[in-house]
């Protein structure tokens, strides 16, 4: 399965990579992560530990960072997670590209889900969801680039 969002963000791919780049920032945007021990900036193929908080269910992941472009990508596998109803194959893709155009950068999170331990019938309609809903809460990515939060 494979979940898509898509911002805009009124700053150069150069100043939204370093909120991209940087775990602490990375934590800081991503409400799902509630531990990441990566410190420094992230580089290609370090491995580090991300908990996240799902549907109030801790999941803990080994994570490694399979791709870096400058300013443009940042592609993280989180796999061999544990946790409460956790398939022991669950596997995790995201991957987070920017594209800059005229001083604008457009960003892109994809997740990719693999092994989920969800019935197939349910994909469809998580698809369907996160393709057309409109999206809950706040662009923290979008504020935290723009100088919008405090």
């Amino acid at each position: 399965m494979k979940l898509r969002e898509r911002s805009e963000i009124d700053r150069p791919a150069s100043h939204v990579w370093r909120y991209v780049i940087t775990p602490e920032l990375f934590r800081q945007w991503n409400d799902k992560i509630i531990e990441l021990d990566a410190r420094g900036a992230f580089q290609l193929g370090q491995r580090f530990s991300t908990r996240y908080e799902m549907s109030r269910k801790q999941i803990l992941c080994r994570s490694t960072v399979t791709a870096l472009e400058e300013s443009r990508l940042l592609e993280l596998r989180h796999g061999n997670c544990s946790g409460s109803g956790i398939d022991r194959e669950f596997e995790v893709i995201e991957r987070i590209t920017l594209e800059e155009i005229n001083g604008r950068t457009t960003v892109t999170k994809d997740v990719i889900v693999g092994n989920s331990g969800m019935p197939w019938f349910l994909a469809p309609l998580i698809w369907f969801i996160n393709r057309f809903g409109k999206p809950v809460g706040k662009d923290k990515l979008k504020e935290m680039c723009e100088g919008l939060t405090r």
